[in-house]
C-alpha cells in the first residue's frame, strides 16, 4: 500500500517546513506544549467521497506488459492544520505561522493538490494544556483510486490520493 492519506500529510508537513515553519504530523508523541516556538500540527480531517461511473470503474491499463483494472471516487478531502504556540510566544505566533501556512498552501498546494477552500480560525487559549491554538482547515478535491492486479487475482494492490496538481 502506499499510504495515500499518510503520504499526502507527508507532503503537506515538508512544505510547511520548507517554507519556514515547524510542522509535524498530527499526534506525533511529543506534546506540542514542549516546542518553544509555534508548530504545525497536520490530519485528515474529513473525506466525503461520491461515486463515479458504474461501480467506480475508471478503465484499464497496461504498464510493463501487466494489466490492471483501475476504480476511483471523486472526493472532497480536508485537512486539519492546528497551530500551536506557547504561552511566552502569545497568541500572535499562532497567527503569524498560519498566515505563513495559508500563504504556503494557497501558492504551492497542498502537498502539490490544488487548494479550493482555506479556511483559518480564531486564536484560543487552551488552559488545560497551557498553550494556544489556532485551527486551519484547507479543503482540495482529489480522485481515491485503487488498482487491481490481474496478476494477484484481481486484487485491489495499491490506494492513491489523486488530484489536480497546481
Amino acid at each position: 500500500m502506499s499510504g495515500g492519506f499518510n503520504g499526502l500529510r507527508e507532503g503537506v508537513v515538508s512544505l510547511l517546513r520548507e517554507s519556514g515553519i515547524n510542522a509535524v504530523l498530527a499526534r506525533t508523541p511529543e506534546p506540542a506544549s514542549r516546542w518553544r516556538e509555534a508548530v504545525a500540527a497536520v490530519s485528515v480531517k474529513s473525506v466525503r467521497c461520491a461515486g463515479s461511473g458504474f461501480q467506480n470503474y475508471l478503465g484499464s491499463e497496461t504498464n510493463g506488459g501487466k494489466g490492471r483494472e483501475l476504480y476511483g471516487r471523486a472526493a472532497d478531502l480536508t485537512l486539519a492544520i492546528d497551530v500551536y504556540a506557547p504561552r511566552d510566544g502569545g497568541g500572535s505566533a499562532c497567527q503569524e505561522a498560519a498566515e505563513q501556512a495559508a500563504e504556503a498552501l494557497l501558492t504551492r498546494g497542498a502537498a502539490g493538490l490544488e487548494v479550493c477552500e482555506l479556511t483559518v480560525g480564531q486564536t484560543e487559549w487552551l488552559d488545560r494544556e497551557g498553550i494556544y491554538r489556532l485551527r486551519m482547515e484547507c479543503l482540495c478535491r482529489v480522485w481515491l483510486t485503487v488498482a487491481a492486479d490481474q496478476e494477484a487475482g484481481g486484487y485491489f494492490t495499491d490506494f492513491e490520493v489523486k488530484g489536480r496538481r497546481t
